[in-house]
């Protein structure tokens, strides 16, 4: 009767640990972690489907809202007739080339603005800058800008004296900021131009043929010629800029 016993709690004993085993392989360590991703992944899908082919454009938001994929945000950011739909869209991108692309081509300047506040590649902000008919969207080029062959073509021939000024300030090119020292008609832009120049050809130019005051007092501080110093301490019609001609030289 013991041996019949002990045989049966051996039995059960087995059996326990091949159902352990059993659970063990049916539901891994990892299984939870697993089924999140698949879920992830197909609730990611039905977003994706919701925000490309649903008809209310509310329902295509509250999807775009959700999204995370890069892919389908990109390509609702391109394609989606709804504007509302298409910011959002654009505030979760990150992918350069679509930005870009929205940056370039979107009917809509506020979305055009988003694409290019999250812009990096010089070559699309600096066609923007160049080529945008918004005034708001080129300046956010510009901003952003660092090439300075195209900060200089901003200096040289944009329109929005703004943005004229807010190229210069980037520029370091002494040939562009000596042409703008000379021609721009703003006078505030003239003098930003002069404050950054080191070339005394033209800084000698501006002391004798600037007709501001200001914009020729700011070169003469700069200048080291002596004989256009003396023939500003001899000619000028400000006495001030005189004084300060004779002071500078030696």
């Amino acid at each position: 009767m013991k041996k019949t016993i002990s045989l049966l709690l051996i039995i059960l004993s087995l059996t326990s640990c091949l159902t352990v085993k059993y659970e063990e392989i049916k539901s891994p360590p990892n299984a939870d972690v697993n089924n999140t991703e698949l879920n992830n992944n197909r609730n990611q899908s039905t977003l994706s489907s919701d925000a490309l082919n649903d008809k209310d454009s509310e329902v295509r938001k509250l999807a775009v809202e959700k999204l995370t994929l890069q892919s389908t945000l990109a390509s609702v950011a391109l394609n989606d007739n709804n504007t509302e739909v298409r910011k959002l869209a654009v505030n979760k991108l990150n992918l350069q080339s679509a930005l870009s692309s929205v940056a370039l081509n979107d009917k809509d300047s506020e979305v055009r603005k988003l694409a290019v506040e999250k812009l990096t590649l010089q070559a699309t902000l600096s066609s923007v800058a160049l080529n945008d008919n918004n005034t708001e969207v080129r300046k956010l080029a510009v901003n952003k800008l660092n090439l300075q062959s195209t900060l200089s073509n901003v200096a040289l021939n944009e329109k929005d004296s703004e943005i004229r000024k807010l190229a210069v300030e980037k520029l370091t090119l002494q040939s562009t900021l000596s042409s703008v020292a000379l021609q721009d008609n703003d006078t505030e832009i003239r003098k930003l131009a002069v404050k950054k120049l080191t070339l005394q050809s033209t800084l000698s130019s501006v002391a004798l043929n600037e007709k501001d005051n200001e914009v020729r007092k700011l070169a003469v501080e700069k200048l080291t010629v002596q004989s256009t110093l003396s023939s500003v301490a001899l000619n000028d019609k400000d006495s001030e800029i005189r004084n300060l001609a004779l002071k500078r030289l030696k």
